[in-house]
């Protein structure tokens, strides 16, 4: 009895991580290119190889809100650059605007985006050193996954 309920919490964590990552991957097959802009960071880590420990400017803003995950509503410009308008409480997004969601920075009005670090192939730090945006997909509700980093022009490093 023992060994048939280890078993089907196994398929359950399974089926759980599966969907998980389905719907990872139908974000970043279908969500919308939205990046921002990067304040100063530090290009590599010993304790992990190479990595980014990403800072975004929208997190230097004072944003009042009591929401701990508010949803904040960013202008996206030609290139696909996303500044802070509102919040979302504020209205919902309109034409040449997209949800993004974010979490409060403890009780404070400040707030962080995440992730806060970018794993990438050893050896590539000085190419990423020069990377200004984070480029992210997003969904209409302003789920998002970090997909890449771009330069000063916009272009994405590879």
């Amino acid at each position: 009895m023992r060994r048939i309920l280890f078993v089907v919490a196994g398929f359950a964590v399974l089926a759980i991580l599966g969907w998980q990552v389905r719907d990872a991957e139908a974000l970043i097959a279908s969500g919308e290119v939205v990046m921002l802009e990067l304040a100063p960071v530090d290009p590599r880590s010993l304790m992990q190889g190479d990595y980014m420990r990403l800072a975004y400017a929208i997190e230097r803003r004072t944003i009042a809100t009591e929401d701990p995950a508010p949803t904040l509503i960013l202008t996206v410009d030609g290139r696909g650059i996303a500044t802070f308008a509102r919040l979302a409480k504020d209205g919902a997004a309109g034409t040449g605007e997209r949800a993004f969601t974010a979490k409060r920075q403890g009780s404070g009005d400040r707030i962080t985006v995440e992730p806060h670090s970018f794993l990438f192939q050893e050896g590539r730090a000085d190419a990423f050193a020069k990377a200004r945006f984070g480029i992210f997909r997003v969904d209409p509700e302003g789920r998002h996954l970090l997909v890449g980093l771009a330069d000063a022009d916009g272009r994405r490093i590879e």
